[in-house]
């Protein structure tokens, strides 16, 4: 092969790497923001009138408290770098890395959760390959949604979520405790569901998260959660 072959060869693949990865943005992968040191910018999640089953009060409720992680964890990313840039690295710089940790999680859990609830959540896809990895995993669709109820009803505060280990493919239900404890290192969240009191007690009442749960089921957007696969 000569050297004008090869070169062209080469411009060929890099061209058809870009356009996979373009039509993977466009399948909604997140693009990486223009300037990686910007604030974050909140969401324009719009639910109306609220959704069938969750009031628009409790939601506008839900949008501003993930606003407020959106702000903190804007404001401690600032305080940190400044105190590193200055060479700090006491108690206090400390405190705030661990606060970061907190804020961020509870912004980013959030994004993942409102992106995939809607009044045209409907049903999953039976053939694609999320639906037969948890057939495979659960024996039945039915069996792993009682054992993500399960998980979504455990005392405590924190989040549902199934997970994949994209080391090996396999699917786990797991709880996030708060927003960035017990989370298994390195899965990928597929779908997430926040069962803090803020959630649901507004519409269900202290003792209503398995109501909510039950809600939530026919609003989940399962094209978006497929795509996370």
């Amino acid at each position: 092969m000569d050297r004008r072959t090869l070169l062209g060869t080469l411009a060929a693949g890099a061209a058809a790497t870009a356009l996979k990865a373009d039509d993977k943005d466009k399948k909604g992968a997140p693009m990486p923001m223009a300037n990686a040191n910007a604030d974050y910018a909140a969401r324009p999640f719009d639910f109306g009138a609220g959704l069938n089953g969750l009031s628009k009060d409790l939601l506008a409720e839900h949008l501003t408290l993930y606003k407020g992680y959106v702000t903190r964890t804007n404001a401690l990313l600032k305080d940190v770098v400044a105190a590193e840039k200055e060479g700090k690295a006491g108690a206090m710089v400390q405190e705030l890395r661990r606060r970061l940790g907190f804020e961020f999680s509870g912004m980013r859990v959030h994004e993942w959760y409102f992106e995939a609830l809607g009044n045209n959540g409907g049903k999953p896809t039976e053939n694609h390959p999320l639906h037969k990895g948890i057939v495979d995993t659960w024996g039945t669709w039915d069996a792993w949604w009682a054992a993500f109820k399960a998980t979504a009803t455990m005392p405590g505060i924190g989040w549902a979520a199934l997970v994949k280990d994209p080391m090996t493919g396999r699917l786990m239900n797991a709880w996030f405790q708060d927003h960035e404890n017990a989370i298994p290192v390195g899965a990928q969240p597929i779908l997430v569901l926040d069962v803090w009191e803020h959630a649901y007690v507004k519409d269900f009442g202290a003792t209503g998260r398995g109501k909510y749960v039950d809600a939530i089921k026919p609003l989940i957007n399962w094209s978006v959660v497929e795509k996370r696969y």
